[in-house]
């Protein structure tokens, strides 16, 4: 099964491989939840933004595009290997208001006061102290900046993942687990609270729920495996591989609406500004 310890240095950079071999080429393949947060944050023309987190380059290459070559994203991650794949994706876009650096979220190297607006999609999962992850944000922006947090909401809530996940463990006759790090801040009001401790004003959550169309169910799992399940896939030779594609396949079906796929999603968002 995946591993549960999603976090650290070594354990992005090991998913590296995985990650860079399934992210778009360009554009996002999936681009909602990075809209969502360009509206809701209020990012506009003209802003200096940091994007913390950015891994293969979402939501940073939107948010540089809705800047309009006026202004400037900094797409910033703890692996090199990710930030890599954002770059390439970068140059495919034409995008040339953007600039990356591998840095640790707790510990950036920013002056005090440079940026209009932080963005951060599923990271502040990871880092042990997400109020000290949250204050070194606070001092990188400007007064009267603000930042905004995405995380997953509650696993049960999330079919994306827990559809596959349970139906391969029923599948190879193992245990699903514990629920995996990535949905720790799934409940309301957590983000609040990190947000208020780090010194954050005016902190608000917000829902984030849509249906994702999946026009390629096959290629859908398949990244799916490739990112998650890489380990336990490549032990099957091509007759187990072609069984378990049978029972993904089927796991699915309760979504299927006119005859096509349609993932619900939900994620949470926290904004908060500096005092100015």
């Amino acid at each position: 099964m995946e591993d549960q310890n999603q976090v650290g240095r070594e354990h992005w950079k090991g998913r590296s491989s995985s990650w860079t071999a399934t992210a778009a080429q360009g554009l996002s393949t999936d681009d909602t939840l990075n809209q969502m947060l360009i509206k809701l944050a209020g990012i506009v023309a003209g802003e200096r933004v940091l994007d913390l987190g950015s891994g293969t380059g979402d939501p940073a290459i939107s948010i540089g595009l809705a800047l309009g070559g006026n202004g400037a994203i900094t797409a910033c991650d703890l692996t090199p290997e990710m930030l890599a794949k954002a770059r390439d994706r970068s140059v495919n876009v034409g995008l040339d208001v953007i600039s990356f650096t591998a840095a640790d979220m707790t510990s950036l190297a920013f002056a005090d006061n440079s940026f209009d607006c932080v963005t951060c999609r599923f990271g502040l999962m990871f880092p042990e102290d997400k109020v000290a992850a949250a204050r070194e944000v606070l001092r990188v922006l400007k007064p009267g900046g603000r930042v905004g947090y995405i995380v997953w909401g509650p696993y049960d809530e999330n079919p994306p993942f827990f559809v596959i996940r349970r139906a391969i463990a029923e599948a190879m006759g193992q245990e699903e687990g514990a629920v995996p790090h990535r949905h720790s801040l799934g409940q309301p009001g957590q983000l609040s609270e990190i947000l208020n401790a780090a010194g954050f004003s005016k902190a608000t959550e917000h829902e984030m729920r849509y249906k994702r169309p999946v026009d390629d169910l096959d290629d859908y799992i398949n990244r799916a495996l490739i990112r998650g399940y890489s380990e336990t896939v490549d032990k099957l030779d091509d007759e187990g591989r072609d069984a378990l594609m049978d029972t993904l396949r089927a796991a699915f079906e309760p979504y299927r609406e006119d005859g096509l796929v349609m993932m619900p999603n939900y994620a949470r968002l926290g904004l908060g500004w500096k005092p100015a």
